[in-house]
């Protein structure tokens, strides 16, 4: 497929009036920039070469490989930030949000650090408060580009709505990790390739994958706006 026949998405948002999530926003701005640069330097490369419908050089399925990592690294640290900022008062004003905190403490009184995590508590100026940080660490403690862990990030956030429909299913995302994880975990290497010893990207493909998790990240960033700005609108 011809580079000019896809484009990297463009952000679809206002700026939040909210100061909770202008530092999630500027990520999500940034993740786009940086996926778009990636994708223009790639384009250039090609037409310095005149490459016209030919097959990539390894520099240039490099920067493709770059465009996707740097997709999934935004919506790893977007959700991430949320979690951080927004989580905290959704834990004390939403229903949703409060049901999943409540688990949480539940399972860890129940669970077989239940010492530790009692002392911690206890011991805490603002009990609440202290419960709430530990939380909002236990979900961002490791990395979220797995669907499993983002369901567990979006639901801690009472987002139910995020996956299965526009082009963001479960199972396509879970094939867009696994690609992103062959990439850095494994340099896309792959030793029993005939020609090449490592993965050949396709344009087309690594475009739509790179729009899959930007659509993701855009959608927890939209949910997320839509319940705060609900529990402002009720206050």
């Amino acid at each position: 497929m011809s580079l000019s026949d896809e484009r990297v998405r463009s952000l679809d948002l206002e700026a939040p009036r909210n100061p909770l999530l202008e530092r999630a926003y500027l990520i999500l701005q940034y993740t786009h920039d940086s996926a778009r640069a990636l994708l223009e330097a790639l384009r250039k490369v090609r037409e310095e070469r005149r490459a016209g419908r030919g097959a990539l050089t390894d520099e240039e399925q490099d920067l493709l490989r770059a465009m996707l990592v740097m997709a999934a690294s935004g919506l790893d640290a977007m959700t991430k930030e949320i979690l951080r900022s927004v989580l905290p008062p959704l834990c004390k004003k939403d229903e949703e949000v409060k049901s999943s905190f409540q688990k949480f403490v539940e399972r860890k009184l129940k669970g077989d650090g239940r010492e530790k995590f009692l002392s911690l508590i206890l011991t805490a100026e603002n009990v609440q408060e202290s419960l709430i940080e530990q939380y909002v660490d236990e979900l961002t403690g490791n990395s979220l580009q797995s669907v499993d862990a983002l369901y567990k990030a979006v639901n801690a956030l009472g987002l139910f709505e995020v996956f299965d429909q526009e082009n963001v299913r479960s199972d396509d995302l879970q094939r867009v990790f696994r690609e992103r994880n062959r990439i850095v975990h494994e340099l896309d290497i792959d030793f029993t390739a005939p020609r090449r010893n490592r993965r050949s990207r396709r344009i087309g493909h690594t475009i739509q994958d790179t729009n899959r998790l930007l659509m993701v990240a855009e959608r927890i960033y939209k949910k997320c706006k839509e319940k705060l700005e609900e529990l402002e609108d009720t206050q």
